[in-house]
């Protein structure tokens, strides 16, 4: 195999300068945007455990004592940049994504620029840069606390070391910086079988120094999993729940479960006392497997509906739905950007095709197919399908060429080739219909920005969106919650207790709610029925001394001493703690 490109720097042209400048403004004007939203300040969902974990990490704290349930890599990142910085700081990691977004860009104009050399597209490199950057799911998630920002940038500086240049240490090199990528995410270490292979093949010695710098950046976490957890695991192991959250009869529901307490109800069905994740993660394989096999006609056809799902045109959400953020106003000129997944995905394909043969069409097919085969395997969503959005940007600019010297062929009389009758599904299936279940949710548009209000202490704006979210979707228990919260606050105790009562008929076991509701039982001056609300959060699984202690005094309070001292003798080790000595008569 040839290798398509060197580490000499070559003279851009006119169009590369102004694809870089384009670049360089999309990212200062978004990053500016984003600054003028509540966003700004309230990582949400993951974003908001990765910031949490980054934030232990600087004041020297270890996030991950109870296993590596999410890829570690990122929250080192974000403290390290902490370090840098003097302190955590939301604004400088919005702009390190900027700064990231940007070098993936440049990467993919050089990378291009190299493939389209040996196909007679000088531009492709200019046109892969723009398409990464004027596809609105790529800078939405750069102004996230998300992974993808780095890890697009890692995955495309390996690909750009194992590419460029002949020195076998750059084969190190690559190694380091996809291992880096694979602690930040494990789906690249999918990748890293394609890129090590391909290295392999066209040095021995460059694709076995690939492999040790991959297996000297993966040695820590490696480690920690033997040491801490006993587990024989290279990253983090949280595939379980993933692989039965799109893998099961009721998959198209829990595939795309609400952040907050549905999802929390969804996790505590494996056993609700441990925090073991490795317990867990093994709970939900096992199970995954069993109603797998109990059900194999549903899981083909789940396959068959994710792998359409998986090229569709429409971004499909997994925890927040970015398509709600381009309603907020300093934001919509984003979704407003031009480039759609629909429009680019068949000219990659075409573009792949075009160059089949040649070594880097075999190396950026392995990429894509890997990346690409998680969502069938796991689940769809916009978020895991960013991985692969690089790889099609490079792709895409041979397509355009190859469609544009098609049409000229046509006008010159030739016969059409049966060969692109092939491409006609390719091009018309992203935008077929597809379950409604993945377009957009006004009702969680409406609680997010009332999420966002409550954050910001604008607590009438917040209960009018979670009121007008409820009226599109009165099942939302969240937002139930928090109306109850509201209600409480404002000493409206019976318009809480009623608010509060959806969720616990929903989700009887919540211990929170309990503990919130036996509160607003003894605001509203009904000892008996909060004793009665405390004592249901106290047999809820897990350590719950301290509710075992309020229930007893509860119990006393509300002249249930007979119910008091059974509680007691049922619980010898209650019985003993000293806050309760002498409490009851």
């Amino acid at each position: 195999m040839r290798y398509v490109g060197s580490m000499k720097l070559p003279r851009l042209k006119w169009y590369e300068w102004s694809a870089i400048a384009l670049v360089i403004a999309v990212r200062v004007a978004a990053v500016l945007s984003f600054f003028a939203t509540d966003y700004a300040e309230h990582p949400l969902v993951d974003a908001y455990t990765y910031w949490a974990q980054a934030r232990d990490l600087f004041s020297g704290k270890d996030p991950f004592v109870e296993g590596l349930y999410q890829p570690p890599g990122y929250p080192y990142f974000l403290s390290l940049l902490s370090h840098l910085t003097g302190r955590p700081e939301l604004s400088a990691v919005r702009w390190a994504h900027a700064a990231l977004g940007m070098i993936s860009s440049l990467l993919l104009l050089g990378l291009g620029r190299s493939l389209g050399g040996r196909s007679g597209v000088p531009w492709a490199g200019a046109a892969a840069a723009v398409l990464f950057t004027l596809y609105p799911t790529t800078l939405l998630f750069e102004l996230d606390i998300l992974t993808p920002a780095l890890t697009t940038a890692l995955f495309l500086g390996a690909v750009a070391t194992s590419w460029w240049g002949r020195r076998a240490a750059l084969g190190l090199v690559s190694g380091v910086l996809l291992g880096l990528a694979v602690v930040c995410h494990p789906t690249y270490l999918l990748a890293a079988g394609v890129l090590g292979v391909w290295l392999f093949m066209t040095r021995r010695l460059r694709g076995l120094l690939f492999v040790a710098g991959l297996a000297v950046t993966l040695i820590p976490t490696t480690a920690k999993n033997l040491e801490d957890f006993d587990k024989p695991t290279l990253v983090s192991h949280n595939a379980g729940v993933n692989l039965y959250l799109g893998n099961n009869p009721a998959w198209r529901q829990t595939a795309f479960l609400r952040p907050g307490l549905p999802f929390r109800k969804l996790v505590l069905e494996a056993d609700p006392a441990s925090r073991d994740v490795s317990e867990r993660n093994v709970y939900w394989r096992q199970r995954t497997l069993a109603e797998i096999a109990e059900h194999p006609d549903a899981w083909a056809a789940a396959l068959v509906t994710k792998a359409y799902w998986s090229i569709h045109n429409t971004e499909i959400p997994r925890n927040e739905d970015y398509r709600c953020r381009v309603e907020v106003d300093p934001l919509r000129w984003i979704g407003w950007l031009p480039v759609r997944y629909g429009l680019v995905f068949p000219l990659a394909l075409i573009g792949l095709v075009s160059i089949r043969q040649r070594g880097e069409g075999k190396l950026l097919g392995g990429l894509w197919l890997t990346l690409h085969v998680p969502l069938i395997i796991f689940l769809v969503a916009d978020r895991y399908r960013l991985a692969t959005w690089p790889v099609v940007c490079l792709l895409a600019p041979l397509g355009i060429a190859a469609v544009g010297q098609a049409i000229h062929r046509l006008r010159a009389g030739a016969r059409p080739s049966a060969r692109w009758l092939l491409v006609l599904p390719a091009v018309m299936l992203p935008w077929l219909p597809a379950d409604r279940i993945i377009e957009k949710d006004p009702a969680w548009c409406l609680h997010v920005q009332g999420n966002l209000a409550y954050m910001e202490q604008r607590l009438d704006e917040a209960m009018e969106l979670y009121e007008a979210s409820l009226e599109l979707d009165a099942g939302n228990i969240s937002a139930w919650n928090y109306v109850a919260a509201l209600h409480h606050r404002a000493g409206r105790y019976a318009e809480a207790a009623a608010a509060l009562q959806r969720v616990i008929d929903d989700f009887p076991d919540h211990f929170p709610s309990l503990r919130f509701m036996s509160q607003i039982q003894e605001d509203l001056g009904d000892r008996v029925t909060a004793a009665a609300f405390m004592g249901r959060a106290f047999r809820v699984p897990g350590e719950r001394t301290s509710s075992g202690i309020r229930y007893v005094k509860m119990l006393v309070a509300a002249g249930q001493i007979a119910e008091a001292r059974m509680v007691l003798a049922d619980n010898p080790d209650l019985a003993r703690h000293p806050k309760l000595e002498g409490a009851v008569p």
